[in-house]
């Protein structure tokens, strides 16, 4: 019985392992990045600041999509075959020639030496009855031909997977430094978003003045409606002190601010 095992199955599943986890990875941050990217956000922006995240954000996720293409493409790639070797301008022959001594054997220090040792065994077994020594000796030529061709094999895919993978590094590198750019101006962007909700809020300062309903009343021309109506906010609110969040739409629908309870009359129950 001859002996087929792929001596080169570790490495191989090892690359294909990486090739996998940095597809996966890639994948993960695109479906971050669109998970993150609220519509609400995105509509939040105006103007140059709107067209840059949406620029931005489609490069980055175009790259990432590149990357996952190549990378799948590695793992789909064509089957390898032995005659794919008989080319002695492939790089994978020429790397394999140059180490001959530790992979093929001494009657067959070449590539080109072992297809024409395999070829003499297979026309000695055509010229030969079964059964006759010329037969058994052509035969056993066959099988450890057959025998190192498969190590041979087995090594060219691994080396071609590898040689298409490093060729593909440069690509990948320059695809990477595309999403950290664009993804970092993107998350920028958002980041820095103008929220008027919040800078209301730190503006506003009530000074009691004559009273408190004539800061309320003030208030309530300003936002354009009067009275002002709202939603009561419990977890925020505490004794003598009501917090709400003013309706929308308005000019300040949105506004959450903690006012005086005599100033704030109930009218129902939110859902």
């Amino acid at each position: 019985m001859s002996d087929t095992t792929d001596s080169y199955a570790t490495a191989k599943a090892n690359l294909r392992d990486t090739i996998k986890w940095l597809a996966t990875s890639l994948a993960a941050v695109g479906a971050a990045v669109i998970a993150g990217a609220s519509i609400n956000g995105l509509s939040e922006l105006r103007g140059q600041a709107l067209t840059s995240a949406i620029i931005l954000g489609g490069a980055g996720l175009a790259a990432i999509l590149m990357s996952i293409g190549i990378l799948v493409h590695l793992l789909t790639a064509n089957v390898f075959y032995f005659s794919d070797l008989e080319d002695s301008t492939n790089p994978v022959t020429k790397e394999i020639n140059a180490h001959a001594r530790d992979i093929l054997s001494p009657q067959t220090p070449t590539i080109a030496a072992l297809i024409q040792f395999r070829e003499g065994a297979v026309a000695d077994l055509r010229n030969s009855a079964p059964g006759t020594p010329l037969y058994e000796l052509a035969f056993r030529k066959w099988t450890a031909a057959n025998d190192l061709i498969s190590r041979v094999t087995n090594l060219g895919q691994f080396l071609a997977l590898r040689n298409e993978f490093k060729s593909q590094q440069g690509n990948l590198f320059s695809l990477a430094i595309i999403v950290i750019a664009t993804l970092g101006g993107y998350a920028l962007l958002m980041g820095s978003k103008p929220d008027d909700r919040s800078d209301i809020t730190r503006r506003i300062i009530f000074e009691p003045g004559a009273g408190w309903s004539d800061a309320a009343t003030s208030l309530a021309k300003a936002c354009g409606g009067d009275p002002l109506r709202g939603v009561m906010l419990e977890k925020k609110s505490f004794e003598g002190w009501v917090s709400i969040r003013l309706a929308q739409p308005g000019k300040c629908g949105g506004l959450e601010l903690s006012v005086p309870a005599p100033l704030v009359q109930l009218s129902g129950s939110t859902p």
